[in-house]
């Protein structure tokens, strides 16, 4: 009986994130990593320089119908490789982050090889950081870990440091809630697949910047 609950629970999960078009799952799923997320809206028009009379490199115009068009890069304007996430349903498109001024964002396309960069107006785009970013998106939809973690990744801690006591870590969850950020650190309440719950600090960032965990768009 107990395998029947855990087939269905697993079928189940998968099924609720495949709703978003773009959504990564693995920790290469992601091939661009820098200060956060910024999500954009259409038309956006990129430029090479943080003034509204920047040379502009690319205009990106789409809806949340899995319509999209570049001005400029047409043979590389497919979906999946321009947002690092992208929701039909909750209108969320959200582009890679290099740089942030008062009044710009850099952001990139999610190509690996040159991949089309510019910088982009906050006032009609806005950019989260990782804290405000997974504060907001993520206590409102949860997160949840990549497939390809290895266990050592999947561990829960008593403190945000590696030094610390571990107090059990994330297989099978019902959901993920994030509490606290601090640094590369998450703390979350986790519900297991049996309903049992526990805290604890996660490291959802590891040295090379890749992320370990995504919000569950």
């Amino acid at each position: 009986m107990n395998k029947i609950i855990l087939t269905i629970f697993i079928f189940l999960n998968l099924l609720s994130i495949a709703k978003a078009d773009v959504i990564p799952y693995y920790i290469n799923s992601l091939k661009r990593y820098g200060i956060g997320y910024t999500s954009v809206s259409s038309p956006l028009v990129m430029r090479r320089t943080p003034d509204s009379n920047g040379e502009i490199l690319e205009t990106l115009e789409f809806d949340f119908k899995g319509n999209v068009a570049c001005q400029k890069n047409t043979d590389r304007c497919d979906i999946n490789e321009i947002f690092s996430a992208y929701s039909e349903s909750k209108n969320i498109a959200l582009l890679t982050t290099l740089d942030e001024t008062q009044d710009w964002n850099m952001v990139c396309f999610n190509q690996i090889n040159s991949p089309v960069c510019g910088w982009v107006e906050t006032s009609k785009n806005r950019y989260y950081g990782w804290a405000e970013f997974f504060n907001i998106y993520g206590k409102k939809y949860g997160i949840y870990l990549f497939k390809d973690l290895q266990k050592k990744d999947k561990l829960l801690y008593a403190s945000p440091i590696k030094e610390t006591n571990t107090t059990g870590s994330i297989e099978l969850a019902k959901s993920v809630i994030p509490w606290l950020v601090r640094g590369n650190w998450i703390l979350v309440k986790v519900i297991d697949f049996d309903n049992q719950a526990k805290t604890g600090w996660i490291n959802f960032r590891g040295d090379d910047n890749k992320l370990k965990l995504f919000v569950k768009f």
